[in-house]
């Protein structure tokens, strides 16, 4: 679940312009500036980042516990390095609050909080999906927030969607039954596919509020306070629940490991990290590797073999992801 801000979350229809690939130096030469270098490395940094986020449904399969304390130990495993990457930063790299300071705190604070109960529950629908249905499902449905989101634009919630989201609407419907209609056939579960639709609501109404927060706050800190927020709204829920349980093997701790530290931290890090160089739209593209990577992990390392509607739901998913992504005007 890769943090991305999709663009209809702007407040403006114009995203930052990128500098111009080259520099002229004498006719018919080009030479390539550092700035390209650094954007070639940021491409290179979200297809790294995409590549360790499809590792995720094979870590929490791999857990050995149930999806809600996969969730909550791959956030309580993140949280002590995201907190030092934090409080190590340097001073001034956290974006200044504006306008009258106290109230921005007050309302930053009940979003931070709103934040992380938001990603609680998306970590705890998506794990059960991983859980009940083929990975590869689960990662396409849940990354159907973007259209989700701009849905929600209607009602003023999010930025209104323009004329191309519409015509990646029919593709996500279209997609979604397939996925659907894929877990009918036996490769997967239905109640499975739910939750992870369940999840693309969780997870947009989490990249709407972080949306908010990015006025005045780093990525780095906005991802920890809401992962400390996630941390503690789950570990109430499994002491509630009596589910507060150690992984049984060191192969479960290795993958709770792996899913904080490659996925939660490294993942969303570099995806933070990469897209400053580069467009929303050029980035939202790369990262749909993530749902690739995972289904070809599900079906090399789980056994879960694709059929024909997956193939066609998987398709009809990426293409609405495409134009719900892409750079828009609104109406």
């Amino acid at each position: 679940m890769p943090h991305v801000l999709p663009d209809i979350l702007r407040n403006t229809g114009n995203a930052s312009a990128i500098p111009s690939a080259t520099t002229e130096i004498a006719p018919g030469t080009e030479r390539v500036t550092p700035m390209v270098q650094s954007s070639l490395w940021a491409i290179l940094t979200l297809v790294v980042a995409a590549i360790l986020m499809g590792l995720g449904p094979i870590f929490v399969r791999f857990s050995g516990v149930s999806p809600d304390a996969s969730a909550f130990w791959r956030v309580a495993l993140a949280a002590p390095l995201l907190g030092a990457t934090v409080f190590f930063m340097p001073a001034g790299s956290s974006k200044p609050a504006v306008g009258n300071g106290v109230s921005v705190r007050k309302r930053d604070t009940g979003l931070m909080i709103l934040a992380g109960l938001l990603f609680a529950a998306d970590l705890v629908a998506c794990h059960m999906a991983i859980e009940m249905t083929t990975v590869g499902n689960a990662i396409l449905l849940n990354n159907l927030a973007p259209v989700i989101i701009g849905f929600l634009g209607l009602f003023g919630i999010a930025r209104k969607p323009g004329v191309m989201f519409w015509c990646g609407v029919p593709f996500a419907i279209i997609g979604g039954y397939f996925l659907f209609r894929a877990s009918e056939t036996g490769a997967g579960s239905m109640q499975g596919d739910a939750f992870a639709v369940l999840a693309a609501f969780f997870y947009a109404g989490y990249l709407i509020v972080i949306s908010r927060l990015r006025r005045n706050h780093s990525a780095a800190s906005i991802m920890f306070w809401s992962t400390l927020t996630t941390m503690i709204a789950l570990g109430v829920m499994m002491v509630i629940k009596g589910n507060f349980v150690l992984p049984p093997h060191m192969t479960g701790w290795l993958a709770l490991i792996g899913l904080a530290m490659l996925v939660h931290v490294l993942g969303q890090g570099m995806v933070s990290v990469g897209l400053k160089r580069v467009d929303e739209a050029t980035g939202s593209m790369i990262l749909l590797l993530q749902p690739f990577v995972a289904s070809i992990l599900g079906a090399v390392i789980l056994g879960e073999l694709l059929n024909q509607w997956h193939i066609m739901g998987s398709a009809a998913v990426v293409v609405a992801l495409l134009i719900a992504t892409r750079r828009r005007r609104t109406l």
